[in-house]
């Protein structure tokens, strides 16, 4: 810090003024009446205002920054709280089914009220030969078991090709509005090397800011995690016992205490 007076500290620029000051604080308190008389462009107008002026309307301009901040992470907050509680009741119906052959019926219906999805397709395979018969079995085309087999994780944006999208939804689904889809690769298994895919979730809407790439996927992630372990008891018994083995081992890997195996 510098105690030379201002006409000896050699200041020939803006930038030299300003480090004198900042270095020097007693300055004002020998100069105190220079505070009150400095005067200031307002930000709001052509008029000047004083420096204590200034410095209260800067203040009132980060309490507003700071207060629209709170107010949108609450609303995140709430937005959050929200998509839980649709979640739990999601799962809860599926849960309270109790007639394998009603439950893909009550997943679809239940997902497409509580998230307000215009249109949800579901879509099954490899299911255990009672299920074989059920709507969801019958329009599965081999085009779409390839392509979500190859899906890594679930897509989100514009609705890409027609012919495509055609296929993923089957014969008969009215797609002519549909503007952005998500689809969710329903899967089992506990070792991600060894999981099998065995059915998606296409959900389509006419919005195409309803599913967009800038969204993320960690909601979508979840919500096929759910129905795939709904939709795991369609599968066949030999398939179920493999997956058990899976579970145990992958725990094993982990270091956890092993569960009881049925």
């Amino acid at each position: 810090m510098t105690n030379l007076p201002a006409h000896q500290a050699g200041l020939t620029t803006e930038e030299d003024i300003a480090s004198y000051l900042i270095s020097n604080p007693e300055f004002f308190e020998r100069f105190a009446e220079v505070l009150g008389t400095v005067q200031l462009a307002s930000p709001h107008g052509g008029k000047t205002v004083s420096l204590h002026e200034r410095q209260t309307s800067m203040l009132r301009e980060k309490i507003k920054g700071l207060e629209a901040t709170i107010v949108e992470m609450m609303g995140y907050g709430s937005e959050n709280m929200q998509i839980i509680e649709k979640a739990h009741a999601w799962t809860q119906a599926m849960l309270k089914e109790r007639d394998p052959q009603q439950l893909p019926t009550v997943l679809t219906a239940q997902l497409q009220v509580l998230f307000d999805v215009p249109n949800v397709y579901l879509r099954l395979w490899d299911l255990d030969a009672v299920f074989t018969q059920l709507p969801e079995v019958q329009m599965v085309s081999a085009e779409s078991k390839g392509h979500i087999a190859a899906l890594a994780a679930p897509y989100c944006g514009p609705r890409g090709s027609v012919e495509g999208l055609k296929s993923l939804a089957g014969d008969g689904a009215n797609l002519a509005d549909v503007q952005s889809i998500a689809i969710l690769p329903l899967r089992a298994g506990a070792i991600d090397e060894n999981r099998i895919t065995f059915g998606y979730l296409l959900l389509t809407s006419p919005d195409s800011h309803r599913f967009k790439h800038e969204m993320g996927t960690d909601l979508l992630v979840r919500l096929a995690t759910l129905a795939s372990a709904s939709m795991q008891r369609l599968l066949p018994s030999e398939t179920i016992v493999w997956l058990k083995e899976q579970e145990r081992l992958s725990r094993q890997q982990d270091g956890q205490a092993e569960l009881p195996l049925d």
